[in-house]
């Protein structure tokens, strides 16, 4: 009972500040300057492992998470798995043994987005369909969610909306209004680019600098953000006060960026990341590196303050007000560098996975040079700012002068972030695999569409994060080339990595990391191959985009494997079983063996990948666009 009380004080103490006033941010995009607080942590170092903040949540929602979980296996019916006898030993161990869980969605613009809120809306217990077919309710068991690029705008957008249904957000985000036209009219779910532009001002007279990344948010905001002018008050450390977070209901999101230094390559004046880029996650409650140039976190809500070497430069200069959602959202999507290059060298020397497709052909990046110039000129004229200073988002550095940075990052005024795909890992699953947050399985989202020339997905993504993981010594699956991920269906099955614990980078029984689902965006009732720049999707594109993403989830309502949402089940216990002291099943064991990648190679130089539909094989992509025009 004592330390019950001790950790319910804790979080009394902890978490007062959710439910402190926020500084009217509606009128203005530009942030405020306010009176710095008095006992503020500026700087907390990654050795320390989770903030305490994000211990006490995820504690928290382990205990609601466990009522879900129960509820989830009871429906799967497994052979000869005692789920209360389960159950009962997790509580034993005071929630810490409940499996922690997580989904990552890619990077792939509105695809990814898209079909990813698809596969969210397949794990949802509040939708019937899931719940019969035995997904429902794996939804309601993560932890963590996270995303970049793409994937960003679904986790931003149920995180900040107090995460409704799939179903219920689709009707917030309008997805047949184009925000990116110039429109010449406001409304309530659209902007004028002059008046973007405006908000921007407003922000660039308040003393920051402003980027596209500002630009790109704003119109994103009126499709993924709730709330007037495209959200405009909606901070992303802000989601700490919506009720369904404050109750753990909800995942616990991550935004993953990258950052540019100095000595990064250089074309036609742009900067692209280095393979070993510093990867930066965001939360409501973080910012910061678990390595890298960077080994510290800052307080997400006070981004935009100017700090040297762990305190205020100004105590009567705080901000509040920078981290606004939408410009999150387009910090982890901005990559108007990797455009740029892409469409003066001809997609040859930006190795941006993602690449824009129309009708099935190379069409150069999502933004014609054409519309990208005419961006540079308005930044040019607006600003004063040149092409190569406007290509990143501009984040006031809080780690300046800290002796744990790099002599790359401890000098700088201000940190140049980026898409977080341009790391080459556009599955964001850094954050998630980093030990102090101990993930037991991550599925793995990928419509990076780096499978071309079809926008389908070679596995390309996963394999970076795995030679990250290994050269970080961090605990991860093996994960095989592209040739094996395609020549082995891997690109259109699901597979999961690291059953095996001998198969990851550790080969340790005891620091295995987590089991990786990876789900590669495939065409099971629909071809939905469509280019990540697609920046308009009917109502009925959308419910083909869902019913696709279900149909993946639940292998065909089961009729491509009857036994596959068990072993989707066996799968998330798995690496639970052995800290409670229990077996795997014959039935689980059996299912390792068929989804479980057994190590073996197929280094064959692989064919195109172009399937048909899954569920009607034969069903050609052209024919099938007749009636179903993407």
């Amino acid at each position: 009972m004592g330390n019950l009380l001790t950790t319910a004080f804790l979080a009394i103490v902890t978490f007062a500040h959710w439910v402190a006033p926020s500084p009217d941010l509606s009128k203005s995009y530009a942030p405020i300057y306010v009176d710095c607080p008095p006992n503020i942590n500026w700087i907390r170092s990654s050795s320390i492992g989770l903030s305490l903040d994000e211990a006490l949540w995820v504690q928290g929602r382990k205990q609601v998470v466990l009522d879900a979980f129960s509820s989830y296996l009871e429906r799967l019916t497994p052979d000869a798995f005692d789920v209360g006898e389960y159950t009962r030993r997790l509580k034993q161990s005071n929630y810490s043994d409940v499996p922690t869980l997580g989904l990552a969605i890619s990077g792939g613009g509105w695809a990814s987005a898209f079909t990813g809120t698809g596969a969210l809306r397949a794990l949802d217990s509040r939708l019937d369909a899931a719940v019969e077919q035995r997904t429902g309710g794996l939804l309601q068991s993560l932890t963590y969610i996270s995303g970049l690029s793409g994937g960003g705008f679904p986790t931003v957008s149920f995180s900040t909306s107090n995460f409704p249904t799939a179903d219920e957000i689709v009707d917030q985000w309008r997805p047949e209004i184009d925000r990116l036209s110039d429109d010449t009219n406001n409304t309530d779910y659209t902007a004028s680019s002059s008046s973007m532009f405006a908000d921007l001002t407003a922000k660039f007279k308040a003393g920051f600098q402003v980027s596209p990344s500002d630009y790109f948010g704003r119109a994103w905001g009126y499709e993924f953000v709730p709330g007037a002018r495209g959200g405009l008050n909606v901070t992303f450390s802000s989601i700490v006060n919506l009720s369904n977070f404050r109750d753990y209901q909800m995942p616990f999101p991550i935004l993953q960026l990258a950052d540019i230094n100095k000595n990064d390559v250089e074309y036609f004046g742009f900067q692209i990341p280095s393979v070993n880029t510093t990867i930066y996650d965001i939360t409501p409650f973080e910012f910061g590196a678990w390595s890298g140039s960077v080994n510290a976190f800052t307080p997400t809500e006070w981004l935009g303050t100017r700090l040297q070497n762990g305190s205020t430069v100004n105590a009567s200069a705080c901000v509040r007000g920078f981290d606004r959602a939408s410009y999150i959202m387009g910090s982890s999507a901005g990559a108007i560098n990797m455009w740029y290059i892409e469409n003066l060298s001809n997609g040859t020397l930006a190795p941006f996975a993602k690449r824009s497709y129309t009708k099935r052909q190379n069409s150069g990046s999502a933004v014609p040079q054409a519309e990208l110039e005419d961006l540079v000129t308005a930044f040019q004229e607006y600003f004063g700012e040149n092409k190569s200073s406007m290509a990143y988002a501009n984040y006031p550095n809080p780690f300046s002068g800290l002796s744990s940075s790099s002599s790359s990052v401890r000098d700088l005024a201000d940190l140049e972030l980026v898409d977080g795909s341009e790391s080459g890992q556009t599955i964001p699953l850094w954050g998630q695999i980093q030990p102090p947050r101990g993930l037991d399985l991550v599925i793995a989202w990928d419509s990076s569409q780096d499978g071309h020339p079809y926008n389908w997905n070679n596995g390309t993504s996963l394999y970076n994060t795995y030679l990250a993981a290994n050269a970080s010594g961090l605990p991860f699956p093996v994960i095989p080339p592209a040739s094996t991920m395609i020549n082995r269906n891997y690109s259109t099955r699901p597979v999961f990595f690291g059953c095996n614990t001998t198969l990851t980078t550790t080969q340790n029984t005891q620091m295995p990391g987590p089991i990786v689902l990876y789900l590669a965006n495939a065409p099971y009732s629909a071809y939905t191959n469509f280019s990540y720049g697609q920046t308009t999707t009917s109502r009925e594109q959308m419910s083909e985009i869902f019913v696709n993403s279900f149909n993946q989830i639940t292998q065909g309502n089961g009729t491509l494997d009857k036994e596959w949402t068990t072993c989707l089940g066996c799968a998330a216990i798995d690496r639970s079983l052995a800290r409670i002291g229990m077996q795997r099943t014959d039935q689980c064991e059996r299912c390792m063996s068929r989804h479980c990648w057994d190590g073996k190679y197929d280094n064959r130089k692989p064919g195109v990948i172009d399937p048909t539909l899954l569920l009607e094989p034969g069903l050609g992509f052209l024919e099938w666009n007749k009636t179903h025009p993407f």
